[in-house]
């Protein structure tokens, strides 16, 4: 069922604020101005911290940006965090800090999408969360594929679904000559989705799937899935999963004689896996969403400034999507801060609303959600771990 707005609630968690005490940086000359706030919610003190650092600094850089530019005259934004640490029930416990902060308008994350399905709840419809990583279907299009259904009006992503990212693995899979896969996955729902979906389409597109396991999240043994595998000969091994277990299995996989490539989704796709997998990561493949951060149209200037702000992590491919999400939610906030100098009861709702309605020129390219909350036309790029050192890099099959 599709959660409506509660407007009774909005109008009292939106009350008129004049400041708040948040995280970010702001001008010396703000200090008497209105304060409004965008709000990050990611793994920072654990889990995917590779990736959740790079998606809270690149959303500190939206917001100081736009203080620096005035993108919203007579205001000042601040910038307030929340951790996940990639766990579902801390994002729910932890996502109240922004939700009870009347100043947070919009949240930029999370990056685990069972982390969004454990925070939406918790939202009830109330705060605009724009993601820059979630890739679960279901999120936007609910679990019928039949019969697609927005559950969230309040959710957006700036990145494309699993049920592209399978389709365009397989296709990859496909034009690189595999024919025979063995899938494993871990048990949580976008893993295993991932999985299931890039089965499918593997399938349909003329392949076999010798074997295909469940292990459970965060498994560090895999000598079940290489012993049913390996008899069969695949010519590829694909895993649904993050970075770290991923480069457990492939460690595990080459060291047993089963050598076949690796290819995986977005999750894979970090330099912690070729450093947990060593010499066995050669060959791997995983997609990355979007475009590879030196093909997008305004890497050079992002990667510049994202240098001179002095963040010590790097930005992850997800860092773009993140500064993309922060930018989306100032471009929907300033109409409706427009000539105001206290925020209106319904600036919430009102940020939501903007954002089905905004086209932006992103960093990462258009950004514009249809109505389900997806950001439209999505393009994925698949990459390899080749070179000395070892690194991600852009293939074209």
């Amino acid at each position: 069922m599709r959660r409506r707005l509660n407007t009774l609630a909005l109008l009292t968690a939106c009350a008129t604020v004049a400041a708040t005490v948040a995280v970010g940086i702001a001008p010396a000359s703000a200090a008497k101005q209105p304060v409004v706030t965008i709000g990050v919610i990611a793994p920072l003190d654990a889990g995917l911290t590779s990736f959740g650092k790079g998606i809270a600094n690149s959303t500190q850089l939206a917001v100081d940006q736009a203080n620096k530019n005035k993108a919203i005259p007579g205001w000042t934004i601040k910038f307030k965090t929340a951790n996940d640490s990639s766990d579902g029930a801390t994002g729910a416990k932890n996502v109240t800090q922004l939700l009870d902060d009347k100043t947070v308008v919009g949240i930029v994350g999370p990056y685990n999408s069972g982390v969004a399905l454990q925070v939406l709840p918790v939202l009830d419809g109330q705060l605009a969360l724009v993601s820059p990583g979630n890739t679960l279907t279901d999120l936007t299009l609910g679990t019928n594929p039949s019969q697609p259904a927005r559950i969230d009006d309040n959710y957006f992503r700036v990145v494309g679904s699993d049920a592209l990212q399978a389709q365009f693995l397989a296709q990859q899979a496909k034009k690189l000559g595999f024919t025979k896969a063995a899938v494993v996955s871990e048990t949580k729902a976008v893993s295993k989705g991932l999985a299931d979906q890039f089965a499918t389409e593997f399938k349909s597109g003329g392949g076999t799937v010798v074997t295909q396991q469940l292990v459970p999240d965060g498994n560090t043994n895999f000598t079940d899935f290489i012993n049913a595998a390996k008899p069969l000969n695949p010519d590829l091994i694909f895993f649904g999963g993050e970075y770290a277990v991923a480069s457990t299995l492939r460690a595990q996989a080459t060291a047993a004689g089963l050598t076949a490539p690796q290819m995986g989704g977005d999750g894979m796709n970090d330099p912690t896996f070729i450093t947990g997998a060593g010499s066995a990561a050669d060959g791997s493949y995983a997609s990355g969403v979007g475009q590879s951060i030196d093909k997008i149209p305004g890497s050079a200037k992002f990667l510049a400034a994202y240098k001179a702000a002095g963040f010590t992590d790097a930005p992850s491919d997800f860092g773009p999507h993140a500064y993309d999400a922060a930018n989306a939610i100032i471009a929907a906030l300033k109409p409706v801060l427009k000539g105001k100098s206290s925020l209106p009861k319904n600036a919430r709702a009102k940020v939501i609303a903007g954002l089905q309605d905004t086209k932006l020129d992103g960093v990462t390219g258009p950004i514009e959600f249809d109505k389900y909350g997806d950001v439209v036309d999505p393009t994925f790029t698949l990459y390899k771990v080749t070179g000395t050192p070892p690194q991600w890099t852009p293939v074209t099959p």
